[in-house]
């Protein structure tokens, strides 16, 4: 019992300590709650205060003799991982580096997607260039994948050589993320999509809510824990005690 008073104890002291820091820190179970704010270029008037702009970014991968390595690319903000195949572009002498160049977009500047779909958070561009010669790279000769994280439920993944004509691409999901991915086989723009009735979220939020609960939960578990083992000796001594009762008494009669 006090090891599990301990527990939460300490767990509430670390939770209300690390609050007036902004971060949502949760020193247990940090798996559990809400995913970060999605940082928007544009973000919905609701959604403004507080929202911090992706910025552009770039990634230099080594070129070997037969092409680009096998490596992986990710925008500033992390809302999209860009993942590449062995000699996925094909090697440019006598540049030895392969620049992936990340740029977040409003979608709104950009053409809109089939009927019944709209924007599921913002568009990148993703372009490439051999450096030091600063030559276009547009050829992608082994497919790799990408992985967009959005604020709202996806319908896929969408595609556009031009940033005016879209392409469903892939609906591949990653279970209990708010992440919609597929095949990355071209340079241009990308984008998430989503239903057209699906309502705008912050793609996060909650937090103090988030973490009553999980305080609670913890509470709940670290109390258990701490009754488990005075409930076990209870009902272990019970029954013994009970039996040594009789044996008592029979022997205080033979002393008599």
């Amino acid at each position: 019992m006090g090891i599990g008073l301990l527990l939460v104890a300490a767990y509430v002291l670390a939770v209300t300590g690390t609050l007036p820091f902004g971060n949502n820190v949760r020193p247990l179970f940090e798996g559990i709650g809400p995913p970060p704010a999605y940082r928007w270029v544009k973000p919905p008037a609701a959604l403004a205060s507080g929202n911090v702009p992706p910025a552009p970014n770039d990634t230099d991968i080594p070129m070997g003799p037969s092409g680009s390595q096998q490596s992986g690319a990710q925008s500033e903000d992390n809302q999209l991982v860009l993942n590449l195949a062995p000699n996925a572009f094909p090697a440019h002498a006598p540049d030895t580096t392969l620049r992936v160049h990340i740029e977040p977009l409003d979608p709104a500047s950009l053409g809109p997607p089939a009927a019944g779909l709209k924007p599921n958070g913002n568009a990148y561009r993703v372009t490439f260039t051999y450096q030091p010669s600063g030559t276009n790279a547009e050829t992608v000769t082994q497919p790799g994948n990408i992985l967009l994280t959005v604020p709202l439920p996806a319908a896929g993944l969408l595609y556009s050589a031009d940033g005016r004509t879209w392409s469903d691409i892939g609906k591949q999901t990653v279970a209990g993320q708010p992440i919609v991915g597929g095949p990355f086989n071209a340079v241009g723009w990308y984008e998430g999509a989503t239903h057209a009735t699906a309502t705008s979220s912050g793609g996060g939020g909650g937090g103090s809510a988030g973490t009553i609960i999980v305080v609670v939960l913890v509470a709940v578990l670290a109390l258990a824990l701490g009754f488990f083992p005075l409930l076990r000796k209870r009902v272990r001594g019970g029954p013994a005690n009970k039996r040594a009762g009789p044996a008592k008494k029979s022997a205080n009669k033979k002393k008599r």
